[in-house]
Order: C-alpha cells, then sequence, then structure tokens
C-alpha cells in the first residue's frame, strides 16, 4: 500500500476519486459511507437505506448521528468520550494505522465531521472530494454486497486539540484567535428575536454553502476559496496566528476546516459545542449583521 506523496507538512485532508479507485482493496485504507441528511429533514439523518442499496465497494455505514457522538451530553452531537469513541472506531474496523476515507452525499458535511472526529484521535482521515456524486458521475465502481467487517480494539486516549470546548474557546479568543463561522450567511447575519440567528462577537463568516459546490459536492478551487476568505475579512497571506471554525452543531465547521487549510490557513481546531451551546447561555454576547 502507498500513501500520497506530501508536498508539505499539512495534513492530507481530501482525496481525489482517481486516488481512492486505485486504492480499492487495499488492507490499510478504510472507507466510511457517511450519507445523510440535514438535520432539519422529517427523513431519516443517517442514509442507511441508501448505503444498503447501492456504495462504493469495501465501505462500511457510519451513522453520523450516533456513532463517534456522545450520547449523553444535552448539546448535541458532541465528540464521543474516550471510551465510546475506542468502542465505535473498533466496531468499524479502524485501527490508528489506517488510512481512513470518509464520503457523503451532502456538501461533504457529514464527512467531514467524521474525519475530523478521526482526527481528533491522531488517525490519518481525509474526505473524497466531490463525495458519493462525484463517484458515480465519473462512472466509478459501485456494488450492494456487503463489506466484511473485522472488529478491532482501538486504543482509549483523549482528543488532541483539534477539538475545542466552550472554555477552550473562551481561552483563544481571550489570546486572540479568529473565530470562522460556517453556518449559511443569512443565521450568521441574523435578527434579534429570530431563534438561532446571529453569531459570536468578532466572528467572521464563512457559509459551507458557498466553499463546496452543491451540484457535485466538489470543493471550490483554491482561487474561489481565497476570494471567499479574503471577502470575510482574513488575509490568507498573512493569516491570524491562532484560527478556529464553529457551525451551528458543529458539523459545518469541519468543512471550514477543511477549505481554509487547502488555501494554506492553518486552524487550530474545532468549537464543538458550536452555536448550540453558545447561544443557550443567555449570558453570553451575541451579535448580528456584517460586524
Amino acid at each position: 500500500m502507498h500513501r500520497t506523496p506530501q508536498t508539505d507538512t499539512r495534513p492530507t485532508l481530501l482525496v481525489q476519486g482517481d486516488w481512492l479507485a486505485a486504492h480499492l482493496g487495499d488492507s490499510g485504507v478504510r472507507i466510511l459511507d457517511v450519507r445523510g441528511r440535514h438535520p432539519s429533514s422529517p427523513l431519516p439523518h443517517a442514509k442507511r437505506a441508501e448505503f444498503d442499496a447501492t456504495h462504493i465497494p469495501g465501505a462500511v455505514f457510519v451513522d453520523w448521528t450516533t456513532d463517534f457522538v456522545n450520547r449523553e451530553d444535552p448539546v448535541p452531537y458532541q465528540l464521543a468520550d474516550p471510551d465510546q469513541f475506542a468502542l465505535d472506531a473498533g466496531a468499524l474496523g479502524i485501527t490508528p494505522q489506517d488510512i481512513v476515507v470518509t464520503y457523503d452525499d451532502y456538501y461533504g458535511l457529514h464527512a467531514a465531521r467524521v474525519a475530523w472526529a478521526l482526527r481528533c484521535h491522531n488517525v490519518d482521515a481525509r474526505v473524497l472530494d466531490g463525495g458519493w456524486r462525484t463517484w458515480i458521475d465519473e462512472g466509478r465502481a459501485i456494488t450492494d454486497a456487503r463489506s466484511e467487517q473485522r472488529p478491532t480494539t482501538f486504543p482509549v486516549s483523549a482528543p488532541n486539540a483539534l477539538r475545542l470546548s466552550l472554555d477552550d474557546l473562551d481561552r483563544a479568543r481571550g489570546r486572540g484567535a479568529a473565530v470562522v463561522d460556517a453556518r449559511p450567511r443569512h443565521l450568521y447575519l441574523g435578527e434579534p428575536g429570530a431563534p438561532g440567528t446571529g453569531h459570536i462577537p468578532g466572528a467572521y463568516t464563512l457559509s459551507y454553502q458557498e466553499l463546496v459546490d452543491g451540484s457535485t459536492g466538489l470543493f471550490q478551487s483554491p482561487t474561489a476559496i481565497r476570494r471567499l476568505v479574503v471577502a470575510a475579512g482574513i488575509d490568507p497571506d498573512d493569516p491570524p496566528a491562532e484560527v478556529v471554525t464553529t457551525c451551528g452543531i458543529g458539523v459545518s465547521a469541519t468543512v471550514a476546516m477543511i477549505a481554509l487549510e487547502l488555501i494554506g490557513v492553518p486552524v487550530s481546531g474545532v468549537y464543538d459545542g458550536a452555536w448550540s451551546e453558545w447561544s443557550a447561555d443567555r449570558a453570553r454576547a451575541v451579535a448580528f449583521g456584517a460586524g
């Protein structure tokens, strides 16, 4: 098995269809199907039926709403505690030595979130650029066959600094960290009295819906991403010393993380509690408008 050549010290956060097609069946490559729907959908949020019908050969299904998620935390979709994380990873047959490729069919949201969760535990996890839609459009191999899933023992360890708690965020903001909000722009701008709207004071807006082509699932070109980042108020050639991404529930923030890394803007981590946690505390300030 051969790893993707590295051109710098930053991790490879995306892989292309050609790479994955060439590595189907490699023993050290695990493929996770994370197809799902937005939490606002009345339909099942994880597309297990679609996976059962057809998927990339060798893929196993991940329910993004429960796998690697803390089922007991009142804040939705928080990263699982170390013991539960290890159980989930082991049940999926993942080891810390694997390269894990995730894919979905909705802006890369769920694939990016699961890849980030794995990278929080130092797994080399990458997102298939374009996901399921582009894989199908390119006429690549699919199957309805169940993949052999051999459970492993994944080591229990605390997550690394890619996950920020609310306290971590407060400390980062105190150091002058830039906060980038990946929610749709209208939610970021908000309106007093409108539930779920507004933003953390000082945060920049960089909507996931603008970073990824919704019709193909492909990330925008580095040139297009740079323009969006500049328009948000961040200079990619002289980026902040510390950048934290956030969103509504800690999912689309992982898309913004990938996009920023693609243009050379390092991201220190994701504020996992996101707007769900921040806005639940009425003592915390909320900003509206363009800043």
